[in-house]
């Protein structure tokens, strides 16, 4: 740790001026690319996250629905019994009915 702070601090900038001569270094911009690299990070993210929100809501409609129908299935059969916690809209798969053939998957997010 103190080597890495002791390099830190020993490192200075260069005395010489590198710039092309009759250039400021005020005057330097990241010019064109710098703008289109700038624009194309700016629409990956809001991209990325119109996505992200698309998928979260999508897990938390598939969850609700997955309890409404089980409120239904306990409304038809009668029973007040408490809804199963560990069944979750991920993990439960309605049209397999064998435990061996069940898409464990997402078993890990119980």
């Amino acid at each position: 740790m103190n080597f890495l702070y002791s390099l830190a601090t020993a490192v200075t900038p260069a005395p010489d001026e590198t710039l092309a001569p009759g250039v400021a270094a005020e005057d330097v911009t990241p010019g064109l690319l710098g703008f289109l690299f700038t624009l194309f990070m700016v629409i990956a993210i809001i991209l990325l996250i119109r996505d992200m929100t698309k998928r979260i809501r999508r897990v938390r409609y598939r969850e609700q629905v997955l309890a409404e129908q089980e409120a239904a299935d306990r409304e038809a059969s009668g029973t007040e019994a408490e809804p199963d916690s560990s069944r979750t809209a991920l993990a439960m798969d309605r049209s397999v009915k064998d435990p061996e053939k069940r898409d464990t998957t997402w078993d890990h997010l119980r």
